[in-house]
């Protein structure tokens, strides 16, 4: 960035033209960041949980099809393997990798900073946080609800039956399609010490050999089923982030006179930080381009249980 620019200072409750906003500044000292108030921190969480929502439920990665017979449900096809790779990597990312505490004040995933904004709900109006606080608690309930899986692992000759939660399933996967398997280590001892407390007799160096015969039942069975309902979910928490600031959306935007490509957003009186102001226009930006998915409900027949799964 040049030195030579300069910025323009706001005060509260001062307005700045999208012209006026230039590049910001992405780092400080946790010392800064901890002087923040809540909503200055939960701005920022929020900013982040968008831009990373987005990444996931689009339709770059998928396609949703309506279901005729019944109206408001559709199926989500991945345009190719790759597309549903990169969802299971974000989602993974979002749900589970913890983020630096001292940008967002929390420590832990993008899920957990959503949560956290809904117990501070600093824009909240008439309750509107409830819808959000819904869709994260369901969200959740799918990660943390165990099943059981029948598979084949041909390489240990094995016909496996394991207990597990759902999000050790999205933690397996989402690994295994964004590293290599030198970068697996981790996987293969959980995979391992998984399949010793099922009782079968399994050494951890012969792991690595198997995890690809996982990943094809993963991938090419479980994931296909669940990926309409994950979609779902992913894109409630989108559009729950939404409705939840809609209010505090409208109350900022405005057009600037005489200029139909010109807004300005006013900013609460709680947001005096010049660097949580500018992940404020960030984040009216993106409320203002709203989810690239339309609300939607995965096929009710899709969430009854994988041909993997056994009661």
């Amino acid at each position: 960035m040049s030195s030579s620019i300069s910025r323009p200072k706001c005060q509260v409750g001062e307005v700045r033209s999208a012209q006026a906003l230039g590049a910001c500044s992405w780092l400080r000292d946790d010392t800064q960041s901890m002087a923040m108030n809540d909503a200055e921190r939960e701005t920022i969480g929020l900013c982040i949980a968008v831009e990373a929502l987005n990444d996931i439920a689009n339709k770059a990665l998928l396609e949703l099809r309506s279901v005729s017979s019944l109206p408001g449900e559709a199926e989500v096809y991945f345009h190719t393997r790759v597309h549903q790779e990169l969802f299971l990597a974000r989602l993974l990312d979002f749900s589970k990798e913890s983020g630096n505490q001292s940008i967002t004040g929390v420590n832990g995933s993008c899920l957990d900073v959503v949560d956290a904004a809904c117990a501070t709900r600093s824009f909240d109006d008439n309750g509107r946080v409830s819808v959000l606080a819904d869709a994260v608690a369901a969200f959740r309930d799918w990660l943390n609800q165990s099943t059981t899986l029948e598979i084949w692992i041909p390489t240990l000759e094995i016909e496996a039956k394991v207990t597990l939660p759902r999000s050790e399933l999205v933690f397996i996967m989402g690994n295994h399609v964004k590293h290599n398997l030198a970068r697996l280590s981790g996987v293969s001892r959980r995979v391992g010490a998984l399949l010793r407390n099922h009782g079968y007799s399994v050494q951890d160096e012969q792991v690595p050999l198997a995890l690809d015969d996982i990943r094809e039942h993963l991938q090419e069975n479980y994931f296909v089923y669940y990926g309409s309902w994950l979609a779902e979910l992913i894109n409630n928490l989108r559009w729950g982030i939404q409705d939840y600031l809609a209010p505090v959306f409208s109350q900022s935007y405005s057009k600037v006179a005489g200029d139909p490509y010109r807004y300005e957003y006013k900013y609460p009186s709680a947001i005096g930080d010049t660097l949580a102001r500018e992940w404020f226009w960030r984040l009216m930006n993106l409320v203002r381009a709203k989810p690239f998915l339309e609300r939607f409900a995965g096929a009710h027949y899709l969430k009854k249980g994988a041909s993997i799964e056994k009661k």
